[in-house]
């Protein structure tokens, strides 16, 4: 069978089981073929090995049995970057990239090295994505500019420690180290739950994007570890314990001033940029995590903001 044939073969398969049967099929076949997908259509006549056709058949009869395509060929693009995936992880979402925008807006303008943290990491895809960008702009002393043109080139990593993730999944943690080493970023990461792993070390950005559901419902998310999506409360366990755990140890109080010695002016005590904390949520959640983050954090003031698809879906608490 030809490459064109091939895709045909796939997409009538899928056709009953997947939205986005063609796709899929093109992606698993360059997956094969080891090339990118704009190969298929320059050589739509060229005959796949036996060997090379067996594998896409199988590919083929998993997706149908609803395997996410992401962990069939194990790789994800998220932000601009590929990034390395299994079973264990959660796969990434479109709409987890507008909370990287969000805290790359909050911070554009600043010229001076933060700390940031991402809680429950997963495959690494937020940390990674906001080294990888603001590495070059901390180590440039650039403007910043996040386009995905940059996130793509190659960046040099800063030689301070700036970027901070945990999560409580060694498996997890392995995936995202190798994400890290991918995409040649420097990042401090530990096994534990929630601040615990951080004691006495205090961030100016904490980013999280912990399971919020409260069951798993949609068929898309079968073969995804529920552990990276269902929380108990309704969904909203985990977010109350991190706020309770944000209040006891006062982890997000400014840094950008480490000792008396750093006071050159009393201008930039008041220049220092704020603590943040951005978190994704559930779209129907915003009420109960407003009424939890004034019960946790009342120093906090709560905006949120909405997804591409006009759904509150970003929380951000501001000290």
């Amino acid at each position: 069978m030809t490459l064109n044939e091939l895709i045909s073969f796939g997409t009538t398969k899928l056709s009953k089981t997947s939205d986005s049967a063609t796709l899929d099929s093109e992606v698993l076949l360059a997956y094969v073929l080891k090339k990118p997908k704009e190969y298929l259509s320059a050589n739509p006549k060229q005959f796949l090995l036996s060997n090379k056709l067996s594998k896409y058949k199988r590919l083929i009869d998993q997706r149908a049995k609803g395997w996410p395509v992401a962990y069939l060929t194990g790789h994800k693009e998220f932000f601009g970057l590929d990034f390395i995936l299994d079973k264990n992880v959660l796969i990434p979402r479109p709409e987890t990239e507008s909370l990287v925008e969000l805290v790359l807006e909050k911070i554009k303008d600043k010229k001076t090295k933060i700390k940031i943290l991402d809680i429950g990491t997963g495959s690494g895809n937020i940390i990674v994505a906001l080294a990888k960008v603001l590495s070059f702009v901390f180590a440039s002393g650039a403007k910043q500019s996040h386009s995905r043109v940059e996130i793509a080139s190659s960046l040099r990593s800063s030689q301070r420690q700036l970027f901070f993730a945990s999560d409580i999944s060694t498996a997890s943690l392995r995936v995202a180290r190798q994400n890290a080493k991918r995409h040649k970023v420097k990042i401090n990461f530990k096994t534990g739950d929630l601040l615990k792993p951080w004691k006495n070390q205090s961030f100016d950005i904490i980013v999280a994007n912990l399971p919020y559901l409260a069951r798993k419902t949609d068929p898309s998310t079968k073969f995804e570890p529920k552990t990276a999506l269902v929380a108990k409360n309704q969904g909203l366990a985990l977010y109350e314990e991190l706020f309770k755990s944000i209040a006891r140890s006062e982890a997000t109080r400014q840094s950008f001033i480490r000792s008396p010695r750093d006071l050159r002016s009393l201008a930039m005590v008041k220049n220092t940029l704020p603590a943040f904390v951005f978190v994704e949520i559930g779209h129907n959640q915003a009420t109960q995590i407003k009424s939890l983050a004034k019960k946790c954090l009342p120093g906090f003031q709560v905006t949120f903001f909405k997804d591409l698809s006009d759904r509150v879906r970003y929380c951000q608490l501001q000290k």
